[in-house]
């Protein structure tokens, strides 16, 4: 079999038997791990690995359907996504009412610019139905007033789509710890300021009235803390304080935030976003980075 490489994710509620259960259904199948991350949050395990399928004695199928198996057998949610550089990403797309990113990212989507196919529109409101329309991809408006049913029908869709990325254009509603944590590294979102400062809600607000000269944005991945996560990319702009009105900046700000994101959604299509130990690392420099970090651990061993 030639060289194929997978991505694993193990989730779901924390157990005794869980690690073994799964390494010991690689190891039976010569799956060779080659990273593995495996963290608990509020009861919920996630395990990610990188796994080494060259040599497995039965087909991928097979091997993938025990692989869900396992799981099941201790309560977990098993998925495993081939290392195929050119497979086009499904891609979601959670929406409030402002509009700007989702058609920056729907048109750039059409024109073949990003190289991802918008699997499905969700809002919480039915406002962006008609740009979803417009561009031919299905709208679900799931009402977010109990927000636990809501992540709930939410999390159901994503599965119904086999969904590879979650882009939050302007959703407005804060994801739970146990969402995030079961998509890690799969949910991209753009907050108007640069993070680390202004997290939380009205960031142009609070940089007008502490008078700051720079507005940007910031795209970055979803974890457990707010408005914390890795930072994929950023940009700004100057402003006038003696002409700029609050107003003025907000609308700058939503141009560059349709801009920003949409440039982090296309490095995440392009295959070029990879997380290591909490940072974002352009793909093309990971030998570059995992060097660095190996003499790091043989100088402290040292």
């Amino acid at each position: 079999m030639k060289h194929l490489m997978a991505h694993i994710r193990i989730a779901g509620p924390d157990q005794k038997g869980i690690i073994a259960t799964i390494t010991g259904y690689l190891f039976k199948n010569k799956a060779n791990i080659e990273d593995i991350d495996q963290r608990i949050l509020e009861n919920i395990l996630v395990m990610n690995m990188v796994v080494n399928l060259s040599d497995l004695p039965v087909p991928l199928k097979t091997f993938r359907e025990g692989l869900k198996a396992a799981g099941a057998k201790v309560g977990m949610e098993a998925t495993l996504q081939l290392e195929d550089q050119r497979r086009v990403k499904n891609v979601a797309l959670l929406v409030t009412r402002e509009p700007h990113a989702l058609t920056t990212i729907l048109k750039q989507m059409k024109e073949g610019q990003i190289k991802g196919k918008p699997a499905v529109v969700i809002g919480n409101r039915p406002d962006l139905q008609s740009v979803a329309k417009r561009f031919k991809v299905p709208f679900v408006c799931l009402p977010s007033e109990k927000k636990q049913e809501h992540e709930s029908a939410v999390l159901a869709k994503l599965a119904e789509h086999d969904i590879d990325l979650i882009v939050l254009a302007r959703y407005m509603q804060i994801l739970s710890p146990n969402f995030c944590f079961r998509y890690e590294g799969k949910i991209i979102n753009i907050h108007p300021s640069l993070l680390p400062s202004f997290p939380g809600a009205r960031p142009y607000s609070q940089a007008y009235h502490k008078g700051v000269e720079v507005v940007g944005v910031t795209a970055h991945f979803v974890t457990t803390d707010l408005d914390q996560g890795p930072i994929i990319c950023q940009d700004a702009f100057r402003i006038d304080k003696t002409r700029d009105t609050i107003e003025v900046i907000a609308e700058r700000g939503k141009k560059l935030e349709a801009k920003v994101l949409a440039r982090a959604v296309k490095l995440f299509c392009d295959n070029r976003l990879v997380l290591r130990r909490g940072k974002v690392i352009d793909n093309r420099r990971l030998h570059e980075f995992e060097d660095k970090m190996k003499e790091f651990y043989d100088r402290g061993r040292a």
